[in-house]
């Protein structure tokens, strides 16, 4: 059986990597839309590189959904749950985003493989990362956020 402690603590940890990665992703790509190169099967990879990292979290955090109090306490009563931010940010609103996000990287990532040797794809790579970005970011519960808090290290 799984601990959702430890995952509570695997998932909070991991988020660093994710945002680190991210943030590298972001440049990388930014470099390769003025350098203006041609989308290759090298770059593919490290695409996939990403995206792959990026589903780890996705995994850890849909073992912690599954083994969560606070989501097992939305989902016993969802009408009361729903009025209730903490409950409804985690057992509705941060799985739903996040899950939407990472599905998106994956969408973009298997669509770029049929695009290599394309010169203008790292322009319109940068967009949809960077709106997938947001997401990601608009949904993390930050210790500074007035809708849900919690610690930034656990």
């Amino acid at each position: 059986m799984l601990n959702a402690a430890a995952l509570l603590v695997s998932h909070s940890y991991y988020r660093w990597l994710v945002l680190l990665a991210m943030l590298t992703q972001l440049g990388w790509l930014i470099f390769h839309t003025k350098k203006g190169s041609q989308f290759s099967k090298k770059h593919y990879y490290v695409l996939l590189t990403f995206t792959l990292l990026y589903d780890v979290q996705l995994i850890i955090g849909w073992l912690l959904y599954l083994h969560s109090p606070l989501v097992d306490a939305f989902l016993d009563d969802v009408s009361a749950g729903v009025k209730n931010r903490q409950l409804r940010f985690f057992g509705l609103e941060h799985v739903s985003v996040m899950s939407i996000a990472i599905l998106l990287f994956n969408m973009v990532t298997i669509r770029a493989f049929k695009k290599i040797g394309r010169p203008n794809m790292f322009k319109s790579l940068l967009k949809w990362h960077v709106c997938i970005y947001l997401l990601i970011l608009s949904s993390i519960p930050w210790s500074f956020s007035p809708l849900t808090s919690r610690p930034n290290f656990r």
